[in-house]
């Protein structure tokens, strides 16, 4: 398989990881260290923008070029999923806005971290396809998997504590939905990974 040195897919995906990261570094700023402006709000809101557009390069370039440098299921899947953990990410974000969450409490904080080291594992993957070293990626789909797992643990003890030790009912639901919200942003994460590794096995 050979890609070409200025291919507008893999410049494209390159660019669409390097915000995701952003995004995702934002987020865990935000958590760490909210800011009365919402600054990192806006930001998030700025790079899923900037990812939108991204995804509408991609889909464009499959609609115009007749041979791709992968299978075309694949450049399109690929996409849309790297879309879905930077929308996960908006719309978290914009809930516990509306919901005027102000105990940012351990477990959003532990999973701001896991969705960020995530979006750093899919960017070193990106790099990897791009530079067509495709079995250097699967250390990385291994480690976002790992990621994944560590969330799910997080996911069910946070539910845990949630039932044992809240007892108003508006705060139980709030923060259950922001629980499941950044459940779903690492399960985009883990979706990337085994599309990543759907390619790797076909294409190595």
């Amino acid at each position: 398989m050979f890609f070409k040195k200025q291919d507008i897919f893999f410049e494209t995906f390159t660019a669409i990881a390097q915000n995701l990261t952003k995004g995702a570094e934002a987020f865990r700023e935000e958590m760490h260290h909210p800011s009365e402006q919402k600054i990192g709000l806006t930001n998030i809101q700025d790079y899923e923008k900037t990812g939108d557009r991204h995804t509408h390069t991609i889909i464009k370039a499959l609609n115009k070029t007749f041979i791709t440098p992968l299978d075309r299921e694949d450049i399109m899947n690929l996409a849309v999923k790297l879309d879905d953990v930077l929308d996960g990410i908006e719309a978290t974000f914009i809930r516990m806005d509306i919901y005027d969450i102000k105990d940012i409490n351990i477990f959003i904080k532990r999973n701001s971290e896991i969705i960020y080291e995530s979006c750093q594992e899919i960017e070193k993957s990106i790099e990897k396809l791009v530079t067509k070293k495709l079995l250097d990626i699967r250390p990385h789909t291994v480690r976002i998997n790992e990621l994944e797992n560590e969330a799910d643990h997080l996911f069910n003890n946070s539910l845990r504590e949630l039932v044992s030790s809240c007892s108003d009912a508006i705060e139980f639901v709030k923060y259950k939905q922001i629980y499941e919200m950044l459940e779903e942003i690492t399960d985009a994460c883990e979706d990337v990974a085994n599309i990543l590794e759907s390619i790797v096995m076909r294409n190595s």
